[in-house]
């Protein structure tokens, strides 16, 4: 099939796809731009290229625009928007959490076609997204393995007894009206809070504990040597390398006086009061200050330290 969909600088990708019996009907058409990348392209561009597609596609058919959304809780949704002449269907639905935006954009184009029993057809039916990795997938559709996408696949062929079946990609955010009410559907789906049932992919499960681990690494710890500007460190002070080492040493407790006689940590007499082992903590005590004056102030610490002349104990 040679499609209408051409403007300089692309090539549109619109072929037939028949099932492996190898029959010659026609079982669905995609129509992509093989060259368009929405990351890199102006907007400029998108918006004069909605146009180009939307008018191509027939006013009498059925049109099913779908999408997938995921918010920063990481719940996801789809929305589905079924337009005809005389008829419309807006569905939003809630899919697992940790669900990838790609999952979501093939659940949505799965309950699309479900819900497609309810309208009056004409001879064509036209699914309208966005996502153009739902589209590549469905083209290969001899490489298709999961559940989901098998589904699609089984329903399109149905479908393509009756009817004559496009799958078209469009551009997103660019004021096609059936988008944006897919968007927001999607979106809607997303923030409802109620529970899904569905389970989850293993990729799913993946990337919920890849989540889960990444939220816990980046909480600093609750030891008072990790309360520095940034996650793991002990303490960030405008000094030279030498003293900043010796100021976190000692806040870790590792100074230089520090030995070991049968297992338990030894320190040297301290010099100030001659009558304990300068510890970390005594000698901290000794000259009236405590762990949280070092964090809060550390530049001080070090003064004291000097003035003292500790530096060569610590």
């Amino acid at each position: 099939m040679q499609s209408n969909h051409q403007h300089s600088g692309e090539t549109p990708l619109d072929t037939e796809h028949r099932p492996l019996g190898g029959s010659a009907w026609c079982f669905f058409h995609t129509n992509l731009p093989v060259q368009l990348n929405k990351q890199k392209d102006h907007p400029t561009y998108l918006r004069q290229l909605a146009p180009e597609i939307i008018n191509d596609i027939p006013v009498d058919p059925v049109k099913v625009y779908t999408d997938g959304s995921r918010n920063d809780s990481d719940c996801t949704g789809s929305g589905i928007y079924i337009k005809t002449h005389n008829q419309e269907l807006k569905i939003q639905r809630r899919n697992p959490d940790f669900c990838s935006v790609f999952r979501s954009e093939l659940i949505a184009i799965d309950e699309g076609l479900d819900s497609l029993s309810s309208f009056s057809c004409s001879n064509e039916i036209w699914i309208l997204t966005d996502n153009r990795s739902s589209i590549q997938l469905l083209a290969n559709w001899h490489r298709v393995r999961d559940n989901i996408g098998m589904n699609i696949l089984n329903k399109l062929k149905s479908l393509s007894v009756s009817y004559r079946m496009h799958l078209q990609w469009i551009p997103s955010h660019v004021n096609i009206q059936g988008n944006e009410i897919a968007d927001a559907l999607a979106k809607a789906g997303a923030d409802d809070a109620s529970v899904p049932s569905a389970s989850l992919t293993y990729l799913e499960l993946f990337s919920r504990a890849k989540s889960r681990n990444k939220t816990i690494w980046i909480i600093p710890l609750v030891h008072h040597w990790h309360q520095g500007s940034r996650p793991g460190d002990c303490l960030s002070i405008d000094c030279n390398r030498h003293d900043q080492t010796t100021l976190t040493s000692f806040l870790s407790g590792h100074i230089r006086s520090l030995t070991f006689t049968d297992n338990s940590k030894c320190f040297e007499i301290c010099p100030k009061c001659t009558a304990e082992q300068a510890a970390p903590d005594h000698i901290l005590a000794c000259m009236g200050l405590s762990k949280q004056d070092l964090i809060s102030n550390p530049l001080l610490t070090l003064d004291f330290f000097k003035v003292h002349r500790l530096m060569d104990l610590i």
